[in-house]
């Protein structure tokens, strides 16, 4: 990954932190940008700053414990959350999942009062047709099933599951599909337990910049 892409993620993760207060409960994401505002969090931690951390992946858990963030449990609601990206369009439709923490992610998404995304430039698209790949989250019961009824969509297997021992499956969303159609009927079918497509509000999308400024995608 170049340098200029480190810099901008730790510059949209620098944003994120900085709009922690003292005493909140905060989600942490997964991804490569999500590390870096778990970072920079612990920097704000190791300074004074009380927080408790609810990440939403052992790897992320791991890090928040390295920077000295309390954890907790995703047993109530957050003031804030914070997470990455695959890919966002001018309307904020968002697919994530290409770490497989989708499920979780959704679930500290929905539970915080405000969830940020931090992104870099490349992940501003102007269709998701640029990405084209749309997760899913799978029982591994019904994963072939699955797998037969939406084959019209090249679904792909990963070889790893989730961290939740579902089964990570790969749709290949064709151009100029309706992604929320396509979403919703991937959701339809038993045993999906949730997809990647989210959708945001841009002006919680933080965009890092490679000169260590970040902005939110639309500004208010």
């Amino acid at each position: 990954m170049t340098d200029d892409r480190q810099a901008a993620w730790a510059a949209a993760g620098r944003a994120a932190a900085s709009q922690v207060q003292d005493g909140m409960r905060v989600g942490l994401g997964t991804g490569r940008a999500a590390a870096q505002g778990i970072r920079a969090l612990g920097a704000r931690v190791r300074e004074g700053m009380r927080v408790t951390g609810v990440p939403t992946s052992p790897a992320s858990a791991a890090l928040a414990r390295a920077q000295g963030i309390r954890l907790g449990r995703l047993d109530g609601p957050l003031d804030l959350a914070f997470d990455g990206a695959d890919a966002i369009d001018p309307r904020g439709l968002t697919v994530k999942g290409a770490g497989g923490a989708m499920v979780r992610e959704r679930a500290v998404a929905q539970a915080a009062d405000r969830f940020l995304v931090l992104v870099d430039g490349p992940k501003l698209v102007v269709s998701l047709d640029e990405w084209g790949v749309l997760p899913l989250a799978v029982v591994p019961f019904c994963a072939r099933a699955v797998a037969r009824d939406l084959a019209d969509l090249g679904p792909v297997v990963r070889p790893r599951r989730s961290d939740d021992g579902l089964v990570l499956c790969d749709l290949h969303v064709p151009a100029g599909s309706d992604w929320e159609a396509v979403a919703a009927r991937a959701r339809a079918r038993p045993g999906v337990v949730d997809h990647g497509l989210f959708v945001l509000d841009r002006r919680d999308v933080l965009v890092g910049r490679a000169d260590g400024t970040a902005a939110a995608a639309d500004p208010a």
